[in-house]
């Protein structure tokens, strides 16, 4: 029930004037963290099927999802009472493997250069390639 006529706005609040004040009285007097007794949340709960949640949730001025979720029967699953959720695996597609490469940079005494980039597992054949850099005169 989204809007409610003026008549049955003035119904309620008739109706659930005795109920504000006791709700009043238990806040001005609760401890710190003291939870709304049943027996006030079972009466909003009753007034809130008839007249609809948010017309009696701005009136005593109490937790909206909280009357919502009673008034419907809609079940919060406790946070103490969840049982750990069993470990998944999710097994991801293997990805191509990206080749490593090496980037080898020689230089002589004479300022000579040489650059090679070589594919992981082909190092050996850099060597002939090194050597004939370095033999004299060429």
């Amino acid at each position: 029930m989204n809007a409610i006529t003026r008549e049955r706005h003035e119904e309620l609040k008739a109706r659930i004037e005795p109920l504000r004040q006791r709700v009043e009285s238990w806040r001005k007097n609760k401890e710190s963290n003291e939870k709304m007794p049943e027996a006030l949340w079972e009466e909003a709960i009753a007034l809130a099927k008839v007249y609809g949640v948010s017309p009696v949730q701005r009136i005593l001025r109490i937790d909206y999802r909280g009357l919502e979720r009673r008034a419907f029967g809609i079940i919060k699953p406790l946070a103490k009472a969840r049982a750990p959720e069993p470990a998944r695996f999710l097994e991801l597609p293997s990805l191509p493997l990206r080749r490593a490469e090496h980037l080898v940079e020689l230089e002589d005494d004479t300022g000579r250069k040489l650059s090679l980039k070589v594919a992981s597992g082909h190092l050996a054949e850099v060597l002939p390639l090194v050597q004939a850099f370095w033999r004299p005169g060429v």
